[in-house]
């Protein structure tokens, strides 16, 4: 029978083993790494890590599933009692915020996808599911704050979203990958906004955190 000190103890030494091998796929790929590495990262036995994975390719498909943990659209209801254009700011700041709160994921799933490594097709269905629903839930409230005469009609909905999310996916990998400065951020975020909104938004009201 085992006790719950012995569950404890191998859900600590999963998460460890977990932890070492995302910094060294992180680093080295999938391909690169070895679980001798990862045993030594990680500082356990060979054997613990076949314990908890049997294959490689097992513990790869863990390490995603860990990384995709805080991969949600949190656009609580609350969020409907602001008009439009408020709803586009939480989106976006949300969005900003997320990677600067998960860079080393996002760099993770960035690194992979731009050196052409080959990945789990659930995994990208997933990443493209969320990206989907984000694209449209920001068309939509685009849509509205047009309607509302809250936001600039030079454009159709759509194509203001794609450049929107064009332009912040561009502004996060200066972020990550151009050691950026957060005020350059927080002011190209600031211009974004008077683009959408035809006016210059408050800077320091643009910059700070999302509501929950």
């Amino acid at each position: 029978m085992v006790t719950a000190g012995e569950q404890t103890q191998s859900q600590d030494s999963r998460e460890e083993i977990l932890k070492a091998a995302i910094r060294l796929f992180a680093s080295r790929g999938f391909h690169e790494t070895s679980m001798s590495e990862v045993a030594r990262e990680a500082k356990v036995s060979k054997a613990l890590i076949f314990w908890h994975f049997k294959t490689k390719e097992e513990l790869f498909l863990a390490v995603l599933d860990k990384l995709l943990e805080p991969y949600v659209i949190d656009f609580a209801e609350e969020s409907e009692k602001l008009d439009a254009r408020e709803q586009i700011r939480k989106l976006v700041n949300g969005y900003v915020n997320f990677v600067r709160e998960n860079g080393s994921s996002v760099s993770f799933f960035l690194r992979r996808f731009m050196s052409g490594e080959e990945m789990p097709e659930s995994f990208t269905q997933q990443i493209r599911r969320l990206y989907d629903l984000y694209q449209a839930l920001l068309t939509d409230r685009i849509r509205l704050a047009q309607e509302q005469g809250l936001c600039s009609r030079s454009t159709q909905p759509h194509v203001m979203a794609n450049f929107v999310m064009a332009a912040l996916n561009g502004l996060l990998i200066n972020l990550l990958f151009m050691s950026q400065e957060p005020g350059n951020l927080d002011s190209a975020l600031t211009m974004l906004y008077g683009l959408l909104f035809g006016q210059l938004s408050d800077p320091a009201a643009d910059a700070g955190p999302p509501s929950n």
